[in-house]
């Protein structure tokens, strides 16, 4: 039997390569998304362990918390004594202080900026020190600095170059050295910046005061021993951590972010699988029925049912085991694209060498076999129940299920079908979750599975009508694909699948990009917003920003805005600092209780369905973990209308004076600007202008800028969303290619009767390419309908944290419908070829 298996799964090429490609695609989503994370989250390791090569132990200013939401918290910084107090504990060999912060470089008139951040670091010597100078020589004054050789090398500066340096303060400092980190020019999507010790505390605004102190062990100490008497020496307002826990610390926030991008590629990656799983389904069912009478004889000839099961499910065995080794090949290649990707949605990953893990080919080889013979266990029943009798018989296995079964099926896919369309009614009502809505979902995918058999017939000769207008070969492809409904029904279900994706993901997408643009639009009544033009959520505005614009004659006023992470619980939140006098003059803000001038008593505005949620009303104290000062527990001073609390970004918004005490970090996130009555406003917009000449990452923005500059990122990530989905509709358009190829040969006496009473090469081509373009309508007719009604609910569902209203994006759903009625016509280019190339007399004789 095993030889029977074999010579069945390469007996048709063709057919074993589309089938292939499906799973190969599937599995080359898997693999590129592990190799990526697994080559980013080593490359990370690697840049943090090299960092902290040289340090046993590192002192630092005590916090709550770490990190939140993939950013480390910046710190207070040090007492300057605090150096001498460290280095006088037994068992420290060397103690040396370090600064770092956010900066912003220029040369020649232009800013050093990457994708990522620009930092300024101050000089250490060895072996505290990961970076080595390969050109020039360190720092050795307060008006020199040392740039990374990648940054050096791509914007064109050269030792004696001068570069402008702005954090808290500014400075125009010399280069005269280019350093190497480790063994590689740089760091990955980062400019960096070394000085010296007091440049970088002048720069930064530190003081006489250092951000961390870098400690070496002696000899025949140990690291537990003076961590411990550091920790004794300094008390509970300092932490003292060991190298390796910083560099994992740091690793996993920095990895936080790629966490999330895995597991959106990885539920891609199951959506293509899952259409993949119903394009081998389907090919093994027709397979199957097609060699109804070989299995039969192969029975007669004393072959048991479990010999026949065996077979089936060894040749798809067989057929996921080569697709998974095409998968793991196709997927390292693909990881370089999917970093591109990455970036396009604001998750810049490092370079490096592609790290393939064991793990990464077990789990392909895995998924790959699992997928493929669990789609074929269904087709491997059925022809282990075929009789030997059916050797005398030439009708195929389609036409051969009992009505007795088709009813049962038709009645239970009937009501599994309904069970998800109640569930998604309960949402769309607003009284269900994003879980109800999931569950629904799989539950309708699964009902419309056992019912496409039943209503295909009837969906097939409905919106095969249009057909007729091309004469006898679209009203034989109609009926054609209404007298295979199982087949079409499969066929029509993996490409309806992957359009509902598309579909799903149009809806929401465009739904809160809507939310976004209403709500800031309502809210937001400022003439202009400055904002970084690298859209940092955490800031990249200095704070002299607003008081040179405030400044201006033509400026009525200028209102700063911040951002910072809290913990709640568990969870990490974030919250928006307003300053509560000024505020109201570039806002339409709407409080349901209390008064936005209460948050100057250092209390907290809620967002109204927050406080619902928590059971808060205006007097009610919130306690809320800051990585600073530990857990406060802010007085609720107001609660705000959810649609405006949208438009600030956050649930929780709190006074700058309360920021200021609560937090370390002095940078602005925007700046709203209302112009003075009677300004004219292209000249204040060049004053404005002027006045920002001197930070060149400030961007001026007026109110449809603005909300651009929001809806971008859902733009981005939509976009990319899209594409990867339109990997699914290609596996299954394979489908449809697939089964019609499979069709041709069960139909191959059918075609020579037709070509023997007069109809054309072209005539039969247009015929196959009709049933071809009537499975994709029907997939469309299905997949948008699916697409509309889970999207809604999502929408509806969010609806109840988030403000929002569903939205239709029409244009691109009409786009959708036009590209997979011409991928249909496409996808049947292929079987119509050969059907039309099929010999007549040789058709006819066909049993």
């Amino acid at each position: 039997m095993w030889r029977v298996t074999l010579r069945n799964a390469v007996a048709h090429p063709a057919r074993l390569a589309l089938t292939l490609l499906a799973v190969a695609l599937g599995i080359m989503f898997v693999t590129g998304t592990l190799v990526l994370t697994d080559t980013s989250g080593r490359a990370l390791d690697a840049q943090f362990r090299t960092a902290a090569a040289g340090t046993d132990l590192t002192v630092r200013r005590a916090t709550a918390f770490d990190d939140a939401m993939g950013v480390e918290v910046e710190r207070d910084p040090l007492p300057a004594a605090t150096l001498e107090r460290v280095r006088a504990v037994p068992g420290v060999a060397d103690a040396q202080p370090a600064a770092r912060g956010q900066a912003l470089l220029t040369a020649g008139g232009r800013t050093l900026v990457p994708s990522g951040a620009s930092l300024l670091r101050s000089w250490t010597p060895e072996p505290f020190n990961a970076f080595a100078v390969r050109t020039g020589r360190p720092p050795l004054t307060a008006a020199e600095v040392v740039l990374d050789a990648a940054t050096a090398r791509e914007y064109h500066v050269a030792l004696g170059d001068t570069v402008t340096v702005q954090a808290a303060s500014t400075a125009a400092l010399r280069v005269v050295g280019l350093a190497w980190f480790g063994d590689r020019p740089g760091l990955p999507d980062t400019t960096v910046a070394l000085v010296t010790l007091p440049a970088a505390q002048r720069l930064l605004g530190l003081g006489d005061g250092v951000p961390e102190i870098a400690v070496a062990v002696a000899e025949g100490a140990t690291v537990a021993q003076v961590r411990q008497r550091l920790a004794e020496r300094l008390g509970a307002d300092a932490e003292v951590v060991t190298g390796q826990d910083v560099a994992a610390a740091s690793a996993a926030a920095a990895k936080g972010q790629v966490g999330y991008l895995r597991a959106m590629l990885l539920a891609l990656a199951g959506a293509a699988l899952l259409v993949g799983g119903f394009l081998i389904a389907n090919t093994f069912a027709v397979v199957v029925g097609q060699r109804t009478r070989e299995l039969a004889v192969l029975r007669a000839a004393g072959a048991t049912g479990r010999q026949l099961l065996a077979s089936v499910l060894g040749e798809a065995a067989l057929i996921g085991a080569a697709a998974s080794a095409a998968g793991i090949g196709l997927g390292v290649a693909a990881a370089a694209g999917l970093r591109a990707l990455a970036g396009r949605v604001g998750v810049p990953l490092p370079d490096g060498d592609l790290v393939l893990l064991p793990r990464t080919v077990a789990a392909a080889a895995v998924i790959g076999v699992v997928i493929t013979v669990a789609a074929a266990v269904a087709p491997a029943r059925r022809a282990a129940r075929i009789a030997p009798v059916e050797a005398m018989r030439e009708a195929m296995l389609e036409a051969r299920t009992g009505p007795a079964t088709n009813r049962a099926r038709a009645l239970g896919g009937a009501l599994v079908t309904l069970a998800g369309a109640a569930a998604l009614g309960v949402v769309l009502a607003g009284r269900g979750s994003l879980g109800l809505l999931g569950a629904g979902a799989l539950v309708t995918v699964g009902g419309l599975t056992l019912l496409g058999p039943a209503i295909a017939p009837v969906l097939a000769r409905v919106t095969g009508r249009p057909l007729d207008l091309a004469g006898v070969p679209g009203r034989l492809a109609r009926q054609s694909a209404a007298r295979a409904p199982r087949r079409t029904a499969a066929t029509a279900m993996a490409l309806a699948l992957g359009l509902t994706l598309i579909g799903f993901v149009a809806v929401v997408g465009t739904s809160v990009r809507s939310a976004i643009r209403q709500s800031y639009g309502e809210t937001i009544t400022a003439d202009y917003v400055i904002e970084s033009s690298r859209n940092e959520m955490l800031g990249g505005l200095p704070p002299d920003v607003q008081h040179h614009v405030a400044a201006l004659d033509e400026v009525a006023v200028a209102s700063r805005l911040r951002y910072g992470h809290w913990k709640d619980g568990t969870m990490t939140s974030a919250l928006t600092a307003v300053d509560p006098a000024t505020l109201p003059r570039v806002t339409s803000l709407h409080l349901v209780a209390g008064r936005l001038d209460a948050l100057a008593g250092g209390g907290v505005i809620l967002a109204e369905r927050v406080a619902r949620g928590r059971g808060l009303t205006v007097g009610d104290t919130l306690p809320m973990t800051f990585a600073r000062t530990g857990e406060q527990r802010l007085p609720v001073a107001g609660l705000l209308r959810d649609a405006d609390a949208q438009a600030l970004s956050t649930d929780y918004i709190i006074g700058l004076d309360t920021y200021a005490r609560l937090y370390a970090e002095d940078v602005d996130a925007s700046v709203f600007v209302r112009l003075a009555d009677g300004a004219d406003p292209a000249a204040a917009r060049r004053a404005i202008e002027a006045a920002l000449a001197g930070t060149p990452t400030a961007q001026l923005r007026d109110q449809a800028e603005a909300v651009a500059g929001r809806t971008r990122g859902v733009d981005e990530i939509l976009g990319v969303t899209t594409a990867l989905l339109l990997f699914t509709v290609a596996i299954a358009l394979l489908g449809i290619t697939n089964t019609l190829a499979l069709s041709i040969v069960e139909r191959t006496r059918e075609i020579g009767l037709l070509r023997a009473i007069g109809m054309s090469r072209t005539q039969l081509r247009w015929m196959v390419r009709g049933e071809a373009v009537l499975v994709a309508v029907l997939a469309v007719v299905i997949g948008v309908a699916l697409g509309l009604g889970f999207g809604a609910g999502a929408v509806t569902a969010l609806g109840s944290s988030t403000p929002l209203a569903v939205e239709v994006p029409f244009g691109r759903l009409a786009l959708i419908v036009a590209v997979a009625t011409v991928a249909g016509l496409v996808a049947g280019l292929l079987p119509a070829r050969r059907a039309a190339r099929l010999d007549v007399l040789d058709a006819i004789s066909r049993a």
